[in-house]
């Protein structure tokens, strides 16, 4: 009880860290959301990934929030972060779901769509079975719209027809162009989706918040569990000092949270 009552005396006393600790505290829920949807997909469905033992997610725990969140996700500060300084990770990225309407195929529909970062296709392994993945041109902000299909919805939508790879189609009335179908035994995770979109960061505008989107990465040759966190722990601190706080946050709120690495098979 004292631990709760000595949180509550800081949020009365700050109510800025208040509002950003509730905001966290709501994407805390997700996180742990997502973590059943993890143990379901991965312990209760074998990971259909080729060496899957080499695969971790990426969280963290949050000390000085303790009582008030549990694990959190990634960033997109991390991404480049991680991305650029990491020891340990032979690919990373992050990923998320959400939905998009496509139109100009039949009636306009809403389909379901995994944003995926440079790195996770190539981290899970699981090659195309027509056309090519995105690459980190693709997730470069300006660069072309580019979509990949999932097996199931190209078949329905285009009787797997391969001539669709290169065509353009309008997604939440934006032109992009098809570059790739995953095979038929792809699944990601217990996620259905019908498309995967390349997510786009755009760096100079990107900052320490924002903990929404989940990390997957391929542990190198040789790399343990305890050296990739190890290796997280360490870029934590070149995260904190490299990126901005939001608008109107100081940095003394993510000082304060002593984020920590929490890197699971």
């Amino acid at each position: 009880m004292r631990p709760l009552q000595h949180v509550f005396r800081r949020f009365a006393l700050a109510p800025t860290f208040t509002a950003i600790a509730l905001m966290t505290l709501a994407l805390g829920i997700g996180a742990n959301t997502a973590i059943f949807s993890v143990v379901n997909g991965v312990l209760i469905k074998p990971l259909p990934f080729p060496h899957s033992q080499d695969l971790v997610s990426i969280w963290h725990s949050a000390p000085g929030l303790s009582g008030v969140i549990g694990d959190l996700d990634c960033s997109p500060a991390m991404y480049f972060t991680y991305r650029e300084e990491n020891q340990t990770f032979q690919e990373f990225g992050l990923w998320s779901i959400r939905g998009g309407t496509i139109t100009g195929v039949g009636d306009p529909e809403e389909l379901r769509a995994i944003m995926v970062t440079d790195g996770v296709l190539e981290a899970v392994g699981v090659q195309p079975a027509v056309g090519r993945w995105f690459s980190r041109a693709d997730d470069t902000p300006g660069a072309p719209d580019t979509v990949m299909l999932t097996y199931g919805y190209w078949q329905r939508a285009f009787g797997g027809d391969k001539s669709v790879v290169g065509r353009t189609l309008n997604i939440d009335s934006k032109p992009r162009a098809v570059i790739g179908i995953m095979p038929q035994d792809f699944r990601f995770l217990n996620n259905d989706a019908e498309l995967l979109l390349p997510q786009q960061f755009d760096r100079n505008k990107v900052f320490l918040g924002e903990f929404s989107y989940q990390g997957v990465a391929r542990l190198k040759p040789g790399a343990t569990l305890q050296q990739a966190n190890t290796d997280v722990g360490r870029m934590l601190g070149m995260w904190l000092k490299a990126w901005p706080a939001p608008p109107g946050f100081e940095r003394a709120l993510f000082e304060n949270a002593r984020l920590a690495p929490d890197v699971k098979p």
